[in-house]
């Protein structure tokens, strides 16, 4: 077993940050676990996401997004994609009118959650509107 400290895990886990633009907690335990796994996981993910074929980043990003929303991923991970599609030059409404399409297909609970992340990456006040609670 690997060690997360061991040289080659940690330059690997190092390149994928300046490559992909993040790293979650998965890919820190499978460093850790078996950085032999994580490199070929990875060279499939070079090969069918990040690197340029025809589609360019921001429009896989935005497509992550969705997908990720739809399928109700951990809130962290969507907003690592929000903060790639807006380094890549889509606008926080881009990123947003991508995220209302879910609500057809998928509901609105998908929604809410990438809609969450959205408001968490690009800083907008969910209490900003809020009704004052008049209960007593």
């Amino acid at each position: 077993m690997i060690a997360l400290t061991d040289d080659d895990a940690r330059a690997f886990l190092e390149e994928m940050q300046r490559k992909r633009g993040y790293t979650l907690e998965m890919h820190r335990v499978m460093a850790s676990a078996d950085l032999e796994w994580l490199k070929k996981y990875t060279a499939f993910l070079e090969a069918t996401y990040t690197n340029q074929r025809l589609l360019d980043r921001k429009t896989k990003e935005l497509l992550q997004i969705v997908v990720e929303t739809a399928l109700r991923a951990d809130v962290e991970q969507i907003r690592a994609h929000i903060r790639i599609a807006l380094k890549e030059g889509a606008t926080a409404r881009e990123i947003l009118e991508a995220l209302e399409t879910v609500i057809a297909p998928m509901g609105a609970l998908a929604f809410r959650r990438g809609l969450q992340a959205w408001a968490a990456e690009t800083g907008v006040d969910a209490n900003a509107y809020q009704a004052p609670d008049t209960a007593h």
